[in-house]
């Protein structure tokens, strides 16, 4: 129709296929996403509040678009992936499954105060609620980490214990308070 009235239909047919093909790269990546984001809600890898670490970044998963997933660092700061990077990425789910209660610290204490301080870490654990009666804590001398004064080497000791799955990070955070204060009397 638009032959007879002089215009010529070959090259507006070439312009329209150019533009299209044009639009259609350009929106490839906002494509590719959003068919991401679409496998992601429908298969569900993981779930709003779990933690994961996902092409290359950790964190807390705060929300999930059809765009975009939004995960919040452990210093509180924002990652927002996109969803294509996060669909074609190994996915670590660190929530996926129970913990298992076991807490393991490690710190350095000087030779000559290092059995006192077993001794008194051990009552603490074995009288706090929260420790798995199951399973006796323990402490070990992991290592010697210096030597430079003879007299009085450095020695690791490696606490382990057996916690309440759900109590494992404040009993972790307890042992270390503990030792702390213990080393700082010492």
């Amino acid at each position: 129709m638009l032959q007879l009235f002089g215009i010529q239909t070959a090259s507006l047919v070439a312009v329209l296929g150019a533009t299209s093909l044009a639009i259609g790269l350009a929106l490839q990546g906002t494509l590719s996403n959003l068919a991401a984001g679409v496998m992601l809600l429908l298969f569900r890898p993981f779930r709003i509040g779990d933690e994961v670490e996902v092409a290359g970044k950790a964190g807390k998963v705060r929300s999930l678009s059809l765009f975009m997933t939004e995960l919040v660092a452990a210093d509180n700061t924002q990652i927002l992936l996109p969803n294509g990077q996060v669909w074609g990425a190994a996915i670590v789910h660190h929530s996926a499954y129970p913990g298992t209660g076991e807490v393991k610290v490690a710190f350095p204490v000087p030779a000559c105060a290092a059995s006192a301080l077993a001794d008194r870490i051990l009552k603490e654990l074995r009288n706090d609620s929260r420790m798995d009666d199951q399973a006796a804590p323990a402490v070990n001398i992991s290592r010697v980490v210096d030597v430079a004064n003879p007299a009085s080497p450095i020695l690791e000791l490696t606490v382990s214990a057996k916690a309440k799955p759900s109590q494992a990070d404040a009993v972790r955070q307890c042992m270390l308070d503990h030792a702390s204060a213990l080393l700082a009397a010492a």
